[in-house]
């Protein structure tokens, strides 16, 4: 991930809706957990401990992703690293679609009208880079 692969404006944009998004919920990555082991009964499978704690995790990683993207190469080895464990666990490279379009819609459902179409691109844009950096050199091609 380069630092010149976000414009500032998408930069903000995500920013700001990930500032907006925990203000307004509290709850983000227990509902995201809840939709993707609905989907995805099999993927709960992954996932050892308590699940509130996973929650956790999963939004303190986001928040650190987001706000790093100003200073992307800083957060790039955990990205990395985050992947490689990923895969350990036994996370397939196909999942990471279905795991990103989960996370965006339960984003967009919790914001509503502070996500528009350009929050959307960029949080897609965003997704898309860390899944691609998290399968760097973990995943075979098929």
């Amino acid at each position: 991930m380069e630092t010149n692969q976000f414009s500032k404006e998408e930069i903000k944009l995500i920013q700001y809706s990930f500032t907006t998004l925990t203000a307004k919920s509290k709850h983000v990555g227990e509902k995201f957990y809840k939709r993707l082991f609905e989907a995805s009964p099999e993927m709960a499978g992954l996932f050892k401990g308590d699940m509130k704690e996973q929650a956790g995790h999963l939004m303190r990683m986001v928040k650190t992703v987001v706000e790093g993207l100003n200073n992307p190469q800083i957060i790039l080895p955990a990205i990395q690293d985050l992947g490689r464990r990923h895969q350990e666990y036994g996370v397939e490279a196909e999942q990471y679609k279905m795991f990103g379009d989960l996370l965006i819609s339960v984003v967009e459902e919790e914001l509503g009208n502070d996500f528009n179409t350009a929050t959307k691109k960029a949080w897609q844009k965003l997704y898309d880079l860390l899944a691609d950096e998290m399968k760097s050199n973990h995943y075979v091609s098929k």
